[in-house]
């Protein structure tokens, strides 16, 4: 065979391998487009049905009769859709009818599958029916080493709360991603008391290698009983410790958060200097202008900017001041002033989240 006749044959088999991928898309496409339809009847069906539960003009067993009717994926995604349109104590008496029935029950193993996408189709399907039973499940799942599968999980304790799972999630909290982070603080904001038990208890701890991230997450809840813990961590070695505390006190405007972050303002670590500025900043209590304004004079560029943004945020006092550094004889400090005053409103807001 000729290396021409070579190239022929390879040519032909691409070609071949090319129709039949266009074919097998087509395929699918038209499959999916028929089971689809074949579906929509039930999935209307049970619109229907769950409006009328919400009204309270159908019971709980009709709306698990018509999700019986669906393959398993799609009952989950309409559970999840009308999760938040329907008050809560609805969902205990549809949790306790799903309990019994062999489907959920298949579902509820997967919380030990291999496949992670398994995993998640549990999870998301206990965010929305989970029951006491199912506090064993929920633990493994808020383990579970895929970020998909946490967050599902930590949707569960919006409807399922007990300090068992809450101490779980927050033990797992130093070993999460922020934006995992995120999706825990707006989950755990239900069973809030028994978090800021919790985490009181933690951040007495000033040993704890994990305290940085727990900080972080509580500053995340800004609720008042945190704000003792933070202002006792004010003189802690860590210097990470510090810049999360003096970053949480931002939203605890309170004299004592005022009085810490005075403390921190002098700070050797210019990362906590900028974090003090930041949070006096969205405090803005008058009597700390001129503690910011000294901060446009501190030698790290980043204070300087944070002290900057920090003086807009206390309206027409701290733009006089930023007025007045401008033409001051400070060059760093003058040419920071510039820069903030010669930024937009919305590059202001930006800046300063």
């Amino acid at each position: 065979m000729t290396s021409l006749q070579f190239l022929w044959v390879v040519a032909v088999a691409q070609g071949v391998l090319l129709v039949a991928l266009i074919i097998l898309i087509i395929l699918n496409r038209w499959f999916r487009v028929r089971r689809s339809a074949r579906l929509q009847p039930r999935r209307q069906e049970l619109n229907a049905v769950m409006q009328r539960w919400a009204m309270g003009q159908a019971s709980a067993a009709e709306v698990e009769r018509a999700l019986a009717r669906l393959p398993v994926p799609l009952a989950i995604d309409a559970l999840v859709t009308s999760s938040a349109r329907v008050p809560g104590e609805r969902w205990q008496d549809l949790s306790r009818v799903l309990a019994n029935q062999w489907w959920t029950r298949v579902v509820r193993t997967n919380n030990r599958s291999a496949r992670w996408w398994k995993r998640l189709e549990c999870a998301r399907f206990l965010s929305v029916a989970a029951t006491p039973h199912d506090i064993g499940r929920v633990l493994r799942l808020l383990r579970d080493h895929h970020p998909a599968v946490q967050i599902a999980a930590a949707t569960t304790l919006e409807r399922l709360t007990s300090p068992v799972l809450v101490t779980a999630a927050l033990d797992r909290l130093p070993l999460l991603g922020p934006t995992v982070q995120a999706y825990y603080a707006s989950a755990l904001k239900r069973a809030r008391p028994a978090v800021v038990r919790h985490l009181q208890q933690l951040l007495r701890r000033p040993e704890d290698p994990r305290l940085p991230r727990l900080i972080e997450f509580a500053g995340r809840l800004e609720h008042a009983d945190l704000r003792e813990p933070f202002t006792a961590l004010a003189t802690h070695r860590d210097p990470e410790v510090r810049s999360q505390v003096a970053r949480a006190l931002g939203k605890y405007p309170h004299a004592e958060s005022i009085a810490a972050l005075r403390l921190l303002a002098q700070d050797r670590v210019w990362a906590v200097r900028a974090q003090v500025v930041r949070s006096l900043g969205m405090i803005a209590d008058p009597a700390t202008v001129p503690l910011v304004r000294d901060a446009l004079r501190d030698g790290e560029w980043w204070v300087r900017l944070r002290a900057g943004l920090a003086l807009t945020r206390f309206g027409a006092a701290g733009r006089n001041v930023l007025l007045a550094v401008e033409v001051g004889a400070h060059p760093p400090s003058r040419d920071m002033a510039r820069l903030v005053l010669g930024l937009t409103p919305q590059a202001l807001a930006e800046y300063a989240a």
